[in-house]
């Protein structure tokens, strides 16, 4: 009997045990399942519509000025709602003096909704982060600022590891870094930088081991560490816990460069990149910045490709935890330096940056234009549009891309691949070989900017679809490049045989309305230029890549909209 009697005793602190272990277990928010994956994904994008919920993270949505001259920096974040259904949203506010805060929305179905952070909070530096009852949610930034406007991403994934090869620390630059701990606690980072005058890691002792606080976001000024340098990249490595990352880089126009450019750091490391680009001319700055933050050495090719093939290119070796810039620039008298790429004026082109040894590495690319790009001038990027208007059409400098567009009763013949991606199932009606199909001149790119900086992530990964998210904006010329990376030839060196070699990309609204169809060829490069800057996807039946490009004639200059895979 006195067993008996024991024995429930003894099971008792078993069960508490198991229950405690149990409780472990469970998920309590998406951030914190996030934080606790063994292998943490690497690909930013939009949760699927039968998904449970939407978990999006935005290092910052609203920074004031947080070094002298460069102005107070406001944020509008921009939800995407890609159901049928009305999506219920909270976006938590986070500020260090202010706490937290929560501001909920409900996004009808396929439309974009905006949030002003600075109607809610307004921090040195303030973090969101944004959860939705369902899947099928993307969620972007705009920034505006005295210097420039620019479009970010949020992310939908944390991670330990995040890379900024971006960053420039002479007297009129501001390049800073913001770490993002959405998280119950603290995490401790460390942060490296590789520079064009060290060679290997730059460590700083007040970076390593650096605390980020639970529920917060901090900035770190590059300028305050790595001093008048040229090229700064930063790897950021978290000891414990999972973060996200902003990287920012201001020209405050005291030497002639001026803009504002915001963007997410890389989080995932590749051996093949591919960087869209609307155009260059002589009045254009655009380089190319390799960061390798591994231990090996990595062997790279860079390459231009233009209207089906490659132009130039040139191959490098990049040391462990170093960064190397490559200028493109137009032919000239002078003969090309080593670090430089070779590119044709006023004509689309894509960059590739592939690896040869199985090495890793992340790619951005900095655009300068106008005054921006040529310091103590006031020199326009190209000719005005009005007076493209009055060139003969044969003049060699209107360099148009072909792109067949939908009649007002009809749409053009889509892949049955690209129709099945417009979910509603109805796909667009077929015209193909419509003699009526119009054929649209498009502009020479980047035609208003006067002066301006864009960051430009490299593309690591190709997909078939995509998501373009900026909200319509009187007097800016909007540019969607599109990009095919080059076909590895097999082993007895000949390309692989792909048919007529062309994709077809079809852009659409959010309502699944075909707005126009653009055949890419291989490994070749197409601008199309967008009537109005609104919300688009695009989709593809073969992998692609894609930026979209917005050029303004005033102040605000030149941006660029990374997109988000869907």
């Amino acid at each position: 009997m006195r067993i008996l009697l024991w024995l429930p005793r003894l099971l008792i602190p078993l069960a508490v045990a198991a229950a405690l272990l149990i409780d472990a277990s469970i998920d309590r928010t998406p951030a914190e399942a996030a934080a606790r994956t063994d292998e943490a994904p690497t690909q930013i994008e939009v949760p699927t519509p039968t998904a449970l919920t939407s978990s999006w993270f935005c290092p910052v949505v609203g920074m004031r000025a947080i070094s002298p001259g460069f102005g107070e920096t406001t944020t509008e974040l921009l939800l995407t709602n890609m159901t049928g259904t009305s999506v219920s949203v909270s976006v938590e506010l986070r500020g260090r003096t202010t706490g937290r805060q929560f501001v909920t929305a409900d996004v009808a179905p396929l439309s974009t909704a905006a949030v002003n952070t600075a109607d809610y909070a307004r921090d040195e530096i303030i973090g969101a982060l944004v959860e939705a009852s369902s899947g099928g949610l993307a969620v972007t930034r705009r920034f505006s600022s005295p210097l420039g406007i620019d479009e970010a991403r949020c992310s939908s994934v944390l991670a330990p590891d995040w890379f900024v090869p971006v960053g420039d620390t002479q007297a009129d630059a501001l390049g800073v870094i913001a770490i993002m701990n959405p998280l119950p606690r603290d995490a401790i980072v460390d942060i490296t930088f590789a520079t064009e005058a060290e060679f290997g890691p730059f460590v700083v002792p007040e970076l390593t081991g650096v605390v980020i606080p639970a529920w917060s976001s901090v900035a770190v000024d590059l300028g305050e560490h790595a001093r008048r340098r040229d090229v700064v990249a930063a790897s950021v490595q978290a000891r414990t816990g999972r973060i996200a990352a902003d990287s920012f880089v201001i020209y405050d126009g005291s030497v002639g460069r001026r803009g504002f450019a915001a963007e997410l750091a890389s989080v995932s490391l590749s051996d093949t990149w591919l960087v869209p680009v609307a155009g260059i001319d002589s009045e254009a700055r655009l380089s190319v910045r390799v960061f390798n933050p591994s231990d090996e050495v990595a062997q790279v090719v860079a390459a231009v490709m233009v209207a089906g093939a490659d132009s130039d290119r040139v191959a490098f070796a990049i040391p462990a935890h170093d960064v190397l810039e490559l200028r493109v620039e137009p032919p000239s008298d002078r003969a090309p330096g080593l670090d430089s790429l070779l590119a044709p004026a006023g004509k689309p082109l894509g960059i590739s940056v592939t690896g040869q040894n199985d090495v890793p590495f992340v790619v951005w690319a900095e655009a300068l234009v106008g005054s921006a790009a040529n310091p103590l001038t006031d020199i326009p990027i190209a000719s005005d549009p009005a007076d493209d208007a009055t060139r003969p059409a044969d003049d060699p400098s209107i360099t148009p891309s072909v792109t067949v567009v939908a009649q007002p009763d009809g749409s053009p013949d889509v892949s049955s691949e690209a129709a099945s991606a417009f979910s509603d199932g109805s796909g667009p009606p077929d015209i193909s070989d419509d003699p009526d199909a119009v054929v649209a001149e498009v502009l020479p790119p980047v035609l208003a900017a006067r002066s301006g900086l864009a960051s430009v992530p490299g593309i690591g990964v190709q997909r078939e679809r995509w998501l373009v998210v900026v909200p319509a904006e009187a007097g800016v010329e909007t540019f969607l490049t599109m990009v095919r990376a080059p076909q590895e030839p097999a082993g007895d060196g000949e390309v692989p045989d792909e048919g007529d070699g062309d994709g077809r990309v079809v852009i659409g609204t959010l309502h699944r309305e075909t707005v126009a169809v653009v055949d890419v060829p291989a490994s070749g490069v197409v601008t199309h230029r967008l009537t109005s800057g609104t919300t688009r996807i695009v989709v593809s039946d073969v992998p692609f890549a894609v930026l979209l490009w917005q050029s303004r004639s005033g102040g605000a200059g030149l941006s660029v909209a990374h997109p988000v895979g869907w």
